[in-house]
């Protein structure tokens, strides 16, 4: 087990730091604590980990009636642009650490490019980490893989669908892991490590996926970009967004994706819903309701 036990130092470390940078900001924004967040999933410990949050002009970019999107954005006091979460999470097996998605990465935007500071806060280094499951090629999901050309994390390998493998704008994240001959392409119906089900959903991507985490009699269901606007696609989970690459197979995955969920009542994290992402749904009407998980501090070790 390779987390470091006593991890209030790494928070400690890392909350004065970011008071020593927030001293000297030119925009004198203040920052938040360390962005992780844990809990248990059977005798697995999955660490949610914020990269940080960006602004999504939703009005624009969902195929929906605009008056419609900010209608239902105000029914939870927001509006557009929204100020929308990037999240990865990590899961650790006790033998392995393996991480799900990566973030925007350095250098993009003061806002961005936290995931890997948040990892050091909650007790593991680079070096920990086993695995990294991509659950596709857009930018803020890879593009943490890399640093000035180099792998972020040198002793994982990188795991992602054969369908998104060879996606023109993220060769240059894949580069490294494949020359060092850490890069594992997989098709549908495969699932490389046990404890971690790969269900392929195309839609959003060719090769988007979504992750089953399964431990214990346990289940979370790791998503990407299933969903982007949590204020209008639980209720309204038939709105697509620009991004798809297929709006009505990513449609139709979502509907299928979250039919099952609340079905079979698992838990849920999500890339772009308000950090830490987990929680469950619940049928409501002709859509859904997110339901946050009850923050804990009752965590124990990986079995």
């Amino acid at each position: 087990m390779k987390l470091i036990q006593n991890s209030l130092l790494a928070v400690m470390a890392a909350s004065g730091l970011a008071v020593a940078t927030q001293a000297t900001a030119d925009d004198h924004q203040l920052s938040q604590a360390p962005g992780f967040y844990r809990m248990n999933v059977g005798d697995f410990v999955v660490t949610a980990l914020n990269d940080g949050t960006s602004d999504m002009a939703a009005h624009k970019l969902l195929h929906w009636d605009e008056d419609k999107i900010r209608a239902a954005l105000a029914e939870h006091f927001m509006d557009s642009p929204v100020e929308g979460s990037i999240n990865g999470f990590l899961v650790d097996t006790g033998a392995q650490q393996i991480l799900i998605d990566t973030g925007m990465g350095k250098g993009v935007s003061p806002s961005l490019g936290k995931l890997t500071t948040h990892l050091a806060a909650a007790g593991y280094t680079l070096e920990d980490i086993d695995a990294v499951y991509i659950t596709h090629f857009h930018g803020d999901h890879v593009s943490g893989l890399v640093n000035n050309g180099e792998r972020v994390f040198p002793n994982a390998k990188v795991y992602v669908h054969e369908r998104d493998a060879d996606a023109e704008s993220a060769q240059s994240k894949y580069a490294p892991y494949r020359a060092a001959d850490a890069f594992v392409t997989f098709a549908d119906g495969e699932s490389p490590h046990a404890g971690i089900k790969v269900n392929p959903t195309p839609g959003h991507t060719p090769g988007h996926s979504v992750y089953h985490v399964e431990s214990g009699g346990q289940t979370m269901v790791v998503w990407g970009d299933t969903l982007h606007v949590a204020g209008v696609q639980f209720a309204h989970p038939e709105v697509t967004i620009q991004y798809d690459s297929d709006p009505d197979k990513a449609r139709a995955q979502r509907l299928q994706l979250f039919e099952m969920i609340a079905e079979n009542e698992y838990w849920v994290a999500g890339a772009h819903i308000a950090f830490p992402g987990i929680g469950r749904l619940k049928k409501e009407n002709d859509g859904y309701r997110w339901v946050p998980a009850n923050y804990t501090t009752r965590i124990e070790q990986p079995k």
